[in-house]
């Protein structure tokens, strides 16, 4: 071996070594730490964070000289005061869509860039109210809408972007006629990217593959009709379609979630094997024995509520509000029903995820369900769980997301008081951090921050 070869060895070794030891160091100092949602919170806890994982989490609050060689650079967070956690998982948003009669219709009028620019801002919002996971639902009938997402969604992952890590359907799979689209004059369908559009088990098995091909990371299809139609339909697919679609996507390595509100679409999508029932307005006395324990449930509450009001006389008071009467009393009837995300709690079943469909009210109010939760009968311990280690369970993703533990991504969200107490301190988070990057910390002038548009390099 040459002299000059073994140099070049010996300086890559060298390098190497540099790299690994310029690992940046975090040291989060916790008041209360809940490591694992459902377990006890520990009180003076320090989190060590090596680049974007957790590395340790020990008793008490260290300094510089327990780090060892690193202590020098090191981070330091003071959250001694708070009550720290998991970063949050919402399992349904639409962060190209918000609330508003001028804002319905608009599909052909929006630009991929409009659209890009809503979800940015939109996953911007969501991320500060300490969602550090999503999962984008997708839309129908939004010409570019599957581009703009895909690239928010990739912006994120490289850090040019603040939000949530995201994971998107795309579009969902529907059958003809009944994929939840506006209706259009034929010439303008045709100009409508509709391939997600199938009949016959043969055409969704094509469906499914052409969105993986599109880049989507979940499969969602309609199982039943939009509570927006005039009469919306209880099953939209046939068994042999939503068998079609879950075989195709599970051999294609994605979870699917069946997306509708009407008991026998629910049960129809069961039978078909979808791995998420969602929604479920419409249940009845039999969806829930449906379910068997490898199947999770996850249904929104505060959507609902903020849409329309309780009673007659306050039924246009809501959000929704300038929809027409009959698909208004259709929403005020579920919300004067028990809502399904309680009444599954209520059967006994425990693979519920957090999903709120955020989109359909005002963004930054995104842990609003806990709150509909708790004063609905679920412990806080348990709507907290379904935002943490449900939702990484359902997703697939426990082995990096959900607690705080060595090995997992480090997305941490703080409050300035116990949720396990009052369940609305969900509603106003004070630190916010996703892949070991601060992008929020109230009222601290001292910490060290880093955000992730200082990371990025073109």
């Amino acid at each position: 071996m040459s002299k000059q070869l073994i140099f070049s060895m010996l300086l890559a070794a060298t390098l190497l070594a540099q790299e690994v030891a310029a690992a940046e160091i975090t040291v989060i100092h916790a008041g209360q730490l809940l490591a694992i949602p459902g377990t006890p919170p520990a009180r003076r806890q320090s989190i060590i964070i090596e680049d974007d994982r957790i590395a340790q989490v020990v008793s008490g609050f260290i300094g510089r000289s327990d780090l060892d060689d690193n202590g020098s650079s090191a981070n330091f967070v003071d959250l001694s005061q708070a009550f720290v956690l998991p970063g949050l998982i919402d399992s349904h948003v639409h962060l190209a869509s918000a609330p508003g009669a001028g804002n319905h219709g608009k599909a052909l009028s929006r630009t991929e860039a409009d659209l890009a620019l809503t979800a940015s801002h939109h996953a911007q919002l969501t991320l500060q109210a300490g969602f550090t996971t999503v999962v984008d639902l997708g839309s129908v009938g939004v010409p570019g809408h599957e581009n703009a997402i895909f690239g928010v969604r990739d912006a994120v992952k490289k850090g040019k972007l603040a939000g949530p890590r995201i994971l998107a359907a795309g579009t969902p799979i529907a059958a003809t006629g009944l994929a939840r689209a506006a209706s259009y004059r034929g010439d303008v369908m045709a100009a409508i990217d509709m391939r997600s559009v199938c009949d016959g088990p043969d055409d969704c098995r094509r469906a499914v593959r052409h969105q993986v091909k599109r880049g989507s990371d979940i499969i969602v299809f309609f199982n039943t009709g939009s509570l927006l139609s005039s009469d919306p339909v209880a099953q939209t697919m046939t068994d042999e379609e939503m068998s079609a679609v879950v075989e195709t996507a599970h051999s294609l390595g994605r979870k699917v979630i069946a997306d509708g509100h009407h008991a026998p679409g629910i049960a129809a999508a069961a039978r078909a094997g979808a791995d998420i029932i969602d929604s479920a307005h419409l249940y009845d006395n039999t969806t829930f024995a449906l379910l068997g324990d490898d199947v999770f449930f996850q249904s929104h509450i505060y959507g609902v509520v903020m849409a329309v009001g309780e009673t007659a006389a306050s039924l246009h008071d809501g959000l929704w509000g300038w929809l027409p009467d009959s698909i208004l009393e259709r929403f005020q009837a579920i919300r004067l029903r028990p809502f399904a995300m309680i009444a599954a709690y209520d059967y006994g079943l425990r693979n519920l995820a957090y999903a709120s469909d955020a989109g359909v009210y005002e963004w930054g109010d995104n842990a609003g369900d806990f709150v509909e939760f708790v004063q609905r009968g679920m412990s806080r311990t348990d709507a907290i769980l379904t935002a943490t280690l449900n939702a990484a369970r359902m997703l697939g993703l426990e082995d990096q997301l959900g607690s705080i533990v060595p090995g997992k991504q480090a997305d941490i969200i703080a409050t300035a008081s116990s949720p396990l107490d009052d369940i609305s301190e969900l509603m106003r988070i004070q630190f916010v951090m996703r892949d070991g990057v601060v992008y929020r910390l109230d009222n601290d002038r001292t910490a060290v921050l880093k955000f992730a548009a200082e990371e990025f390099s073109p």
